[in-house]
């Protein structure tokens, strides 16, 4: 990644007019600015390089859809929390990366809302040298020219620490890369098992704040043999989970350890100790005996993962699996085995493919050689075709009249939601009526168009007031149970 030590101007239709007060700007067209490299000092944007109303960009930059990695740590000005950075790819707009916090990033694109013009970046905001439209360092429009606040770009910082910038901003998704461990231990060993680290990360956008876990022992067990500890508050981080043995008497222990946030939902890792004796005759030990999995109509599950260990001595071979289903479906469920010898991982993976909506329950039966079965029950429900949204994930929805625009695609069309009351939503497309153009969000509380200008308030209404009359937006369908975590919208 090449940093430039000076930039083009930012008025598209003037480059070889430049005023006198820009004449250390680098004289570059737009052409060659859009195929410059893909992080950019901010040095030379740091004031405007025209002004008064000039000609149009010859083409409106095309927003970065398709994210693409950005290496903070190459990048100077990203060292340090309120660093800020230019970066590129290919001929889409360019994008401002800032740095708001140790492991926290936001993004906006820079082009013009109103035609697409390449703003400035300046030290209390941003400006379009086109038109004059005035933002401030949240984006947000404040004056000049008539139009929508930049758009904010989708930035996610990875495990390896990278950058994932492009597309639309999405909700933080809260994962981890184990949903059970097993530990074993021996009563004839003085030593502990080694410890287990499990993945904290983001699977969405934005930022996780507030990690934390929390252990639940299994009712009428033993508790205090489990510790749970978490690298850092902000996804990524990595939690390390430690079991004792201590005075345990020969035996399985179960816990669940609870990875939560302060808003973003939580995820349950199952923990299973076993403790054995060299003279106890082998068994099948499942670290959970039941699972759940929930997706639309036509699609594919995440894959859940079950340890299986040997409560006894000895080794469990020729581990295989029998799935029996209950009425209403069959064949959605895959159940396989890394290994044929204990320790082993069962991976879960459920299809909905030509299901209808409802819950289907299948039975899966663990055998090896010479020992007890085990029985494992998945249930798998089905919901309707259509976009789940989590309200969590969206703190505007927090609030009755909060709107969360963008928080996912029906149709290949952006979706807006309003919480209209304590237990009701609405949806709308986010497509204006008047000439198709995406729409955006102002103040988590009405929409605006950066096209033609047109306003609607947060009921999707076209104001009297809006420079452009067009008709409503169009009204989606909301399913939503009160007191359910999600909504779908269809």
């Amino acid at each position: 990644m090449t940093l430039l030590p000076e930039h083009p101007s930012n008025s598209e239709g003037a480059e070889n007019d430049a005023p006198a007060a820009c004449a250390g700007c680098a004289k570059l067209d737009r052409r060659q600015f859009l195929a410059s490299a893909s992080a950019l000092s901010l040095g030379a944007l740091v004031t405007g390089c025209g002004d008064g109303i000039i000609g149009g960009p010859e083409a409106i930059p095309a927003f970065p859809e398709t994210p693409f990695l950005v290496d903070p740590r190459q990048i100077t000005a990203l060292q340090t929390v309120g660093g800020r950075s230019v970066v590129q790819v290919g001929l889409s707009a360019p994008v401002l990366v800032e740095r708001t916090g140790q492991a926290q990033y936001r993004a906006l694109s820079l082009a013009c809302p109103h035609r697409g013009t390449i703003v400035s970046v300046e030290r209390s905001g941003f400006r379009c040298p086109n038109h004059g439209a005035v933002f401030n360092a949240d984006g947000l429009w404040q004056s000049g020219q008539a139009t929508s606040d930049l758009e904010p770009v989708g930035v996610r910082l990875n495990f390896d620490g990278t950058l994932s910038v492009g597309g639309p901003p999405s909700p933080p998704v809260l994962a981890v890369s184990a949903t059970s461990l097993a530990f074993t231990a021996l009563t004839t060993s003085a030593t502990d098992p080694a410890p287990q680290t499990v993945n904290v990360s983001n699977a969405g956008g934005g930022t996780i704040p507030g990690i934390s876990a929390t252990i639940t022992y299994t009712a009428g067990q033993p508790s205090g043999w489990l510790t749970a500890q978490v690298s850092g508050a902000i996804a990524p981080a990595t939690l390390t989970l430690s079991a004792r043995r201590g005075t345990l008497a020969v035996g399985t222990y179960t816990a669940n350890v609870t990875v939560n946030t302060t808003a973003n939902g939580a995820r349950t890792i199952a923990v299973v100790l076993v403790v054995q004796n060299a003279n106890s005759p082998a068994s099948i030990v499942l670290s959970t005996t039941a699972t759940s999995m929930a997706l639309p109509a036509g699609s594919q599950s995440e894959i859940q993962a079950v340890q299986v260990t040997n409560g006894g001595a000895g080794t469990l071979a020729a581990l295989r699996t029998q799935v029996a289903y209950s009425a209403g479906g069959v064949g959605w469920l895959s159940a396989t085995f890394n290994s044929t010898t204990t320790p082993a991982v069962l991976t879960l993976r459920a299809t909905a493919t030509g299901l209808s909506n409802g819950t289907y329950t299948a039975q899966v039966t663990v055998s090896a050689a010479g020992v007890a079965d085990r029985i494992l029950t998945v249930t798998l429900t089905i919901a309707p075709i259509g976009l789940v949204v989590n309200i969590a994930a969206w703190p505007a929805l927090a609030t009755v009249g909060g709107v969360a625009g963008s928080v996912g695609n029906l149709n290949t069309t952006p979706v807006a939601i309003v919480r209209t009351g304590a237990t009701s939503f609405a949806a709308f497309s986010m497509t204006c009526p008047h000439a198709g153009t995406r729409i955006n969000v102002v103040n988590n509380a009405s929409f605006r168009c950066p096209n033609h200008g047109a306003l609607f308030d947060g009921a999707g209404v076209n104001l009297p007031s809006s420079p452009q009359r067009t008709t409503n937006l169009v009204r989606l369908t909301v399913t939503y149970t009160p007191g359910a975590p999600t909504l779908l919208v269809s």
